[in-house]
Order: C-alpha cells, then structure tokens, then sequence
C-alpha cells in the first residue's frame, strides 16, 4: 500500500529561499504525477540546466520529499511512497490548452512563474503529436521591438505596485500630459494597450503603448477601483472588406501588378486577390464593397505604389487630393 507523504515546506522554504521556492513546489507536482521522470526532461520543462535541476533535486530531498532514483536505461528520478496527483481534475486536452494560452504570454516576456506553471500543466503524453494542441499562439513580434518590451515591463510594476503613471500622449486631438492610474494591459491584434484611469478624463480609458511619447513611474500610489469588463472600441475600419447590408457602400476596384500579390496579402486577406485580363496582360484586382471612403483613402495609401485605384471616381478625387498636398511638400525639392 502506497504512504501518503507530506513535505516539509517550511523546511523547503527556509532550504531554497523564495527565489526558487516556485520552481519546487512546480517540480515536486511533476514528480507526483510522473512514476519517473529524466533529469534531461525536467531540465527542459523547467528550461534550466541538469546542475539545477540535480540541485533542487538534493534540496527536495533534504526537506523530506522521498526522491528515488532509477538507474539504467528507461530509468530518471520519482517519488518512492505516496499518493499520486488526481490526472482526472484536467485531461491532456485541457491541460494543453491551458499550456497554449500560457505560452502565448509567455512569447511576450519571459516570465520564470509561467515556466513553471506550464512545467506543471504539461501532459506526460506531450511527445506524442496527437496529444499536443492544434494550434500556437506567439504574440512576439517579428522584428526587435525594445521600446514596447521596455513600456510592458514598466507598465507591469506600476500595475503591480499601485503606482500612477505620468504620461505624454499623442492622441487625435493633441499631445498632453496627463496622470493615470494603470489597471491593466490589453493585446489586441498587434498592439498593446494599458487599461488606466485616466484622472483628467476621470474615467477609465485604452492608452495605445505606441502613442506613449514618453512616462514615468511616479511614487504617488492609488486604490484599486472597480472596472467593468473592459470594452475595446470599434476597430478602425471595422466591416472595411465586410460591410453587410450597409447602405451607401461604393464598390472599390484596385489594380496590381502580379509581382506584388505576395506583399498584398500583408494588408488583405488572400480571397479578396482575383486575376483579371487587361487585353492579353494577366492582372490582379482588390474587390471590395466600402461605406466609408474615408478608411479605404487610408488603406490606399498603405500601399500606394502597389494598387492604382480603377473605382469609385470618388476614391480617385480624394487620393489626387491628398497627391497634389504632397507634391506642393516636396515642391522647392525638385
């Protein structure tokens, strides 16, 4: 019959300091569940070295955790007596789902609790394809973005500290100085956002981490206020491609020239990319329906030099307009 065993987490405490206290308690749920285990393995769900590992293993020990070890080949380290982890509270399935969205804001910044966490949720059948979840989600970006990582960490400390934020902000209307007290950060899409109280405003609002021209982390603390689920705000150009049965639409045409399909499909969905003849010359064609004129003037610019606007006539007045206002900027250059 199987003892129950209960370590000493005072003792574990007191062993290991609080650094690595996470870690432990994330290492001694593996081995509970886990009949055994490689060093290797757990070196690599805990994404440190075997030294560690053998270390914290020594440490377990020490507070009165039976660790065993099997040698030979198969062989890895476990638990010798007591009750194992209930496997039934999550399914792989769910455990590796939990595991997706962790790895997700895992991509983001690096954080040692998540490592842990994840090391905890992972299902021993992991190695096996068919149990892994069916998609990935990273949130990182494709380029080196320090400026946001920079805005997220400092955005983090104040969140966690209570502590307001001086900012500098460029919205639409003009760039002001403003305090906010931060409640949350928010991804949507590609951009980051901090959910504040804004004191000026004296109501919650998104600031975009982007229009953060700068901030500072003030001493000045605030008390929690109550929020309700965050709303985020129409997008911009919301039902664009989409619009349904709105009235007024205008039905947008854009030319390009094949060579440019790949980069096109950076800004629009692929199923909008049709192929048309000019005569005997193979083209492709945008085609979609619009209500506002206004967004599509924007989206044209976005790719100016890789679509010529064959309708509506109203589209092609407003990009000739905002044409002519850049030729008279560079006028004395040329």
């Amino acid at each position: 019959m199987k003892q129950s065993f209960m370590p000493d987490l005072f003792a574990l405490r007191k062993v290991a300091g609080i650094l690595k206290i996470e870690r432990l308690v994330a290492m001694l749920s593996v081995l509970a569940s886990a009949e055994r285990i490689t060093v290797k393995e757990l070196a690599d769900r805990f994404e440190v070295s075997k030294r560690t590992i053998f270390r914290d293993l020594e440490t377990l020990s020490g507070s009165g955790v039976p660790i065993v070890s099997y040698p030979g080949i198969g062989g890895g380290v476990g638990i010798l007596t007591g009750d194992k982890v209930n496997k039934s509270i999550l399914s792989a399935e769910e455990a590796g789902k939990i595991c997706t969205g962790l790895q997700a804001l895992k991509s983001i910044q690096p954080d040692d609790a998540i490592t842990n966490l994840i090391a905890k949720l992972v299902p021993e059948a992991q190695a096996d394809a068919s149990s892994q979840p069916d998609y990935v989600i990273d949130l990182s970006s494709w380029f080196l973005d320090s400026r946001t990582a920079e805005k997220i960490s400092a955005l983090r400390q104040a969140i966690s500290g209570r502590l307001c934020l001086r900012l500098e902000y460029i919205s639409v209307h003009s760039r002001s100085e403003r305090i906010v007290e931060p409640h949350r950060l928010l991804f949507k899409q590609s951009n980051w956002y901090v959910y504040a109280f804004c004191r000026e405003r004296k109501e919650f609002r998104l600031f975009k981490l982007g229009r953060m021209a700068s901030y500072e982390i003030m001493e000045e603390t605030f008390e929690l206020k109550a929020m309700e689920t965050i709303k985020v705000g129409k997008s911009y150009g919301n039902d664009a491609f989409f619009p349904g049965h709105q009235e007024n639409k205008f039905d947008v045409i854009l030319e390009y020239d094949l060579a440019n399909e790949f980069f096109l499909t950076d800004r629009v969905d692929a199923s909008l990319c049709k192929r048309a003849l000019r005569g005997e010359t193979a083209v492709g064609e945008i085609r979609f329906a619009a209500a506002d004129l206004k967004w599509v003037a924007e989206f044209v610019f976005s790719i100016l030099d890789k679509v010529r606007v064959l309708s509506p006539p109203e589209l092609k007045a407003e990009i000739k307009q905002r044409l002519n206002k850049i030729n008279k900027f560079y006028k004395d250059d040329i």
